[in-house]
């Protein structure tokens, strides 16, 4: 019986180069969703029209207000960034905001529950490696960074959360660095006996000051060719997990 798997993508941030990112899945037929801050103080947030013109094709999730990391403030400041982010971007795009990302994948039990509260589906984190989401907790999680990280980076990333299996099943520990393409490649092999989600995430800035947009094209490109797997957005790649547990 063929496993059943689905390859979802969700960029942060809101960056203008975001455009860019929205013409290459669109090359290739994969699916994302564009978590955009209404400010932030680090990188410049694309316009209200080409919010508008990316929110025609893809999913627009929300990603607080400001940008700021949700365990630096307390209760109502928190609730405020998580809320209005949703009102502010419904308003913009004449769309239900559904997906949420947590900045710097910083978040709390509170959070989680605030998150709830605003009305989103769920909480996207920064937890890597990952070919499954955490329904029970509103969690989603990713699988693979469109970044370069070395393997004592990947090493460090699983003991801080406790996810040991990938150390061993990779071999982080024989390879001095990991490139994503022949990484995403590994976890996607693996799933042809396991099925799940396949998870590729990113910033549109990162991919331009690191110089990566030709290896991402040649991922996109090798993702759209493989046979029995489902491109969906992050909220519909949710529901759909949602519905083959119940």
């Amino acid at each position: 019986m063929e496993k059943k798997i689905i390859i979802t993508t969700s960029w942060d941030d809101g960056h203008e180069l975001d455009i860019k990112l929205a013409e290459l899945l669109a090359k290739y037929g994969v699916e994302g969703t564009f978590y955009v801050p209404l400010k932030n103080a680090e990188h410049q947030v694309m316009s209200s029209a080409l919010l508008t013109e990316i929110a025609s094709s893809f999913e627009i999730g929300g990603h607080t207000v400001n940008h700021i990391y949700l365990n630096t403030l307390g209760k109502q400041d928190a609730k405020y960034e998580i809320s209005e982010c949703k009102n502010m971007l419904q308003q913009q795009i004449g769309k239900e905001v559904k997906a949420f990302c947590y900045p710097g994948g910083k978040y709390s039990k509170r959070d989680i529950e605030l998150v709830e509260e605003a009305g989103f589906l769920f909480g996207r984190t920064t937890r890597l490696l990952h070919t499954d989401t955490d329904t029970d907790q509103q969690l989603m999680n990713t699988s693979m960074q469109a970044f370069n990280h070395s393997g004592a980076v990947l090493t460090k990333h699983c003991i801080k959360h406790r996810f040991i299996q990938p150390i061993v099943q990779y071999g982080f520990f024989h390879k001095a660095n990991k490139n994503f393409i022949e990484l995403s490649e590994i976890i996607l092999n693996g799933m042809q006996h396991t099925g799940g989600v396949f998870h590729l995430w990113g910033h549109s800035w990162e991919l331009e000051k690191f110089q990566l947009w030709e290896q991402l094209e040649f991922l996109l490109n090798k993702l759209s060719t493989l046979e029995n797997v489902t491109f969906l957005n992050n909220t519909d790649c949710w529901k759909s997990v949602q519905n083959s547990r119940t």
